[in-house]
């Protein structure tokens, strides 16, 4: 009889096979976790921001591509430099008091100009203080006594004028910094001492006017044939910590619109008004909420940088020495990168259409690395549901046709940037300010925004477009942009 204390053969096989199971899961949710730790932004879409210790010596250690052309201006390009003008508002003649020689008294002699030196430069800033008196008459006939009207925009005993305004509201809502530091310096350099509680109530007063102008670049934005769309974390104070809260952005040609919502999904998208109806050719990225809107639309365009970063990030979870996930990621890549230099050289050469073998050859490329991707990592561990190599490949694959429109339609682009490069500003003003203290005053900062990028692109010069707002007659964008 064997001991009851030993495991019978059965119960060993059992306990061996629960231990595998068991060191299966923890490599896999190790090599998750390696994945997490690995995320920066060349392989996911976290912004360069965020970007640790690690992952900025990674991109230290990669040789940078050199450009062959030369740094700074390129032949053609029209320099910014200032420009001599030929009628300058003053001359001032300097002349030489004695001889460089000999010592002699030079006042007074006439010379010819040796050499000329234009100097541009502001004047002294001081505030100019207009007094505006309002007479009363009265009339010989009847007696009444008749008071001249106030003139438009001014108010109290004492008030600012609408340059001042405008400088101030510009440097609040467009210059990165807080209310209380936009203030400040009105009057260090403009000798314009103004208060926060002033420079906050023009933010009001400049987004208040502005209705009419939100709901006309909506309208045009859902006119245009291609639309870009894209949205990006923010913070808003909250009472016991921050929260998040999304900045989206459309952007069509020179139209440029930013929104601010406390949530992200389909009850923000559709509360804008922008998208719902809309019937063109939408660029985005695969954030599942846009989706809805794929019937209604003529095509949809997937950006191809998120695409390629989330190739990279399946690609760098090689293990050392092996290629199991970059057998395919480079592959699909180099199809990608090839197809947009193609489209732009048949650009460049004034064609409306790639050449057809070529494109088939491209896709072939493409559709070859996707397969093996899929197959690749079909039965491969993963803790949470499929492997991702497998999910971004089976993506590629249903969602080709919206990753190749580009090729397709020339005027459709290959990235999403032309709406994520607006919200650098978006990035940049959270690293300043830390967090908007409402939703309502991030939605009043994004309404301006847009009404000065917007105005600016067509342009109009920020003050000009702000002291119209403030008189109650705003910039509005062309009907075609």
């Amino acid at each position: 009889m064997s001991d009851p204390g030993e495991l019978s053969r059965e119960e060993l096989l059992a306990a061996l096979a629960e231990r595998d199971a068991v060191i299966a899961a923890l490599l896999a949710e190790i090599e998750q976790l390696k994945r997490r730790v690995g995320m920066d932004s060349s392989n996911s879409s976290m912004p360069p921001g965020s970007d640790g210790p690690a992952a900025r010596a990674k991109r230290a250690k990669k040789p940078r591509k050199r450009s062959p052309r030369p740094r700074g201006g390129q032949p053609g390009h029209e320099g910014h430099a200032l420009a001599w003008r030929s009628d300058p508002d003053r001359i001032t003649v300097v002349t030489p008091g004695r001889c460089a020689g000999c010592g002699h008294d030079l006042a007074g002699l006439e010379g010819t100009v040796a050499e000329r030196v234009q100097v541009s430069d502001t004047p002294p800033v001081r505030l100019q203080v207009t007094e505006y008196r309002m007479i009363k008459v009265a009339c010989p006939a009847c007696r009444a006594v008749t008071r001249a009207a106030t003139p438009a925009g001014l108010a109290g005993p004492c008030c600012y004028g609408p340059n001042v305004r405008a400088a101030t509201a510009l440097l609040a809502c467009n210059g990165h910094m807080s209310i209380e530091r936009a203030a400040d310096l009105m009057g260090v350099l403009l000798d314009a001492p103004v208060s926060t509680g002033f420079t906050g109530g023009l933010l009001a007063r400049v987004a208040a006017s502005l209705a009419d102008f939100e709901g006309t670049l909506k309208q045009r934005l859902r006119a245009s044939p291609v639309l870009h769309h894209d949205e990006t974390p923010a913070r808003v104070a909250g009472d016991d910590s921050d929260r998040l809260l999304y900045i989206y952005t459309a952007r069509a040609g020179k139209l440029v619109w930013f929104g601010a919502a406390a949530g992200r999904g389909h009850a923000q998208l559709d509360a804008f008004g922008i998208l719902p109806g809309y019937r063109g050719t939408l660029v985005r990225d695969d954030y599942a909420a846009y989706a809805k809107y794929d019937q209604q639309l003529a095509a949809v365009q997937l950006c191809c940088a998120h695409l390629i970063r989330s190739l990279r990030g399946i690609g760098d979870m090689d293990a050392e020495g092996t290629r199991v996930q970059r057998c395919w990621t480079e592959p699909a890549i180099s199809a990608l990168t090839d197809a947009k230099a193609a489209v732009a050289k048949a650009r460049a050469d004034g064609l409306i259409a790639l050449d057809g073998k070529l494109l088939d050859d491209l896709r072939a490329r493409y559709d070859a690395a996707v397969a093996w991707g899929i197959a690749t990592n079909a039965h491969r561990d993963w803790p949470s549901g499929r492997h991702p190599g497998y999910t971004l490949a089976r993506r590629l694959q249903t969602r080709a046709a919206q990753v190749w429109r580009f090729t397709a339609d020339f005027a459709v682009p290959f990235t999403n940037n032309p709406a994520e490069q607006p919200q650098r500003m978006v990035k940049l003003q959270m690293k300043i300010g830390g967090c908007w203290r409402s939703v309502r005053t991030a939605a009043r900062y994004c309404l301006i925004r847009s009404y000065l990028g917007t105005a600016r692109n067509h342009g109009i010069h920020p003050l000009d477009a702000l002291r119209d707002a403030m008189a109650g007659n705003p910039w509005m964008p062309p009907q075609t942009s």
